[in-house]
């Protein structure tokens, strides 16, 4: 994907030495599955009594992406070199983006080019709007970047009728009916389906999330001893020390997540994000102590006795910290902007594929690990080498997220 930056008055977003960064990450190592940033659009439809409008965002460097919008090639993408290709653009969503309501088209007058800056992202924003017609059901459809991003979505909300309805649109689910008439339960349903599946996309795009997961998991199959790393006798053993790990973290960040959803606690995003690094570094710490130890001494420092407690009860940690990935889990559905009058499907839907998620990345790490628990190198290379390289990311996110550097490309 190639480095866009995108200016409204000639500076640039997205400073040059981010590609620096991006290349030594690159050069240790990291995939570009790995360093994928999620892809994601939005789409706002206000069902007014005298006029229905959409609003379609995409982002800046998915269009340019597409239809090489920086034509001097100096990596900034301006506000005219937009213009300048605003009929390609337009062709595009209107091919990619169909509004139809009770099966005839809408939104096919012209349509208005604007600006968006949100928080992670410049976007381009493509506005229809049509006298309203009388019509029970509006149908989206929606197709954009698909054949270039399977993970690219599209969150769209409808305001009007008698509420407020969501949905999640993208490769796997790409259209949705709204119901204008009050959205009744297989609308609901629909919208708790795209829910789910939006969390699972989340989990499985957030590194940070994942990293911290796998840091408690990879002893998961092991105890310590005296000696050192010992594997655990049988498999139930291992996946009831998995079981306790993942339920503290699902408990914990559930809470928070319906906290933060409903506004009840409110916390700065770079705070939590911050904190999230931070705690993979704690659940990595206690992967480098490898004996037993015996019972707590007295003469034992306060770091020695918190890095023993770091180690022996990981389901702890796990509940700790799983409160903070809460709020960060909470971050997604803001991006819908919406009433608490609406949050009760989408909150439960998302939790729902956020624990899905966990369960497929534990069914898929828990036999591998167990068959291999008893080998040398599981323990003495692959566990060890395995948290250094999530420790390492971890020190690189606190860094850049405390610092708001920006240049982590995932």
């Amino acid at each position: 994907m190639r480095q866009t930056r995108f200016s409204f008055s000639g500076g640039p977003l997205f400073p040059r030495w981010r590609r620096v960064w991006f290349a030594v990450l690159m050069a240790m190592g990291v995939s570009r599955i790995a360093a994928h940033v999620a892809s994601t659009g939005f789409i706002a439809i206000q069902a007014g009594e005298s006029e229905w409008q959409a609003d379609v965002s995409l982002a800046i460097r998915d269009l340019d992406d597409l239809v090489g919008l920086d034509a001097n090639g100096d990596g900034l993408v301006v506000w005219g070199e937009v213009k300048e290709r605003e009929g390609d653009l337009f062709q595009y969503v209107r091919a990619r983006v169909r509004f139809t309501a009770d099966g005839q088209p809408w939104g096919g007058g012209p349509g208005q080019l604007m600006a968006e800056r949100r928080p992670e992202e410049s976007y381009v924003v493509f506005r229809f709007s049509a006298p309203p017609v009388p019509a029970k059901r509006l149908r989206v459809e929606y197709s954009a970047f698909a054949e270039r991003d399977p993970w690219h979505r599209s969150l769209v909300k409808l305001t009007g009728g008698r509420g407020e309805q969501t949905a999640v649109l993208g490769t796997v689910s790409p259209k949705h009916e709204f119901d204008l008439q009050g959205g009744g339960a297989q609308a609901q349903a629909s919208s708790f389906g795209g829910f789910v599946l939006e969390g699972m996309h989340h989990i499985w795009t957030g590194y940070d999330h994942l990293a911290f997961l796998f840091a408690l998991l990879l002893p998961a199959v092991l105890r310590r001893s005296e000696t050192g790393w010992v594997p655990v006798a049988s498999f139930r053993s291992a996946a009831g020390q998995i079981l306790k790990i993942v339920t503290a973290f699902t408990a914990a960040h559930s809470m928070t997540l319906a906290l933060a959803a409903f506004e009840v606690v409110r916390l700065p995003s770079r705070w939590v994000e911050s904190a999230i690094a931070a705690s993979i570094l704690v659940a990595v710490a206690g992967n480098f102590r490898p004996e037993s130890g015996g019972p707590a001494n007295s003469r034992d420092g306060f770091f020695a006795r918190l890095f023993r407690a770091w180690g022996d009860h990981p389901a702890a940690v796990a509940f700790l910290f799983g409160w903070i990935h809460g709020f960060g889990f909470a971050g997604v559905l803001g991006e819908f902007g919406l009433k608490r009058g609406g949050m009760a499907v989408p909150l439960l839907g998302f939790n729902a594929g956020v624990e899905a998620g966990q369960i497929a990345c534990v069914l898929l790490f828990l036999p591998a690990a167990f068959a291999l628990r008893s080998a040398a190198f599981y323990r003495r290379w692959l566990l060890p080498a395995g948290s250094g390289v999530i420790g390492l990311l971890a020190c690189a996110w606190m860094v850049d997220r405390i610092g708001d550097f920006g240049w982590m490309p995932f």
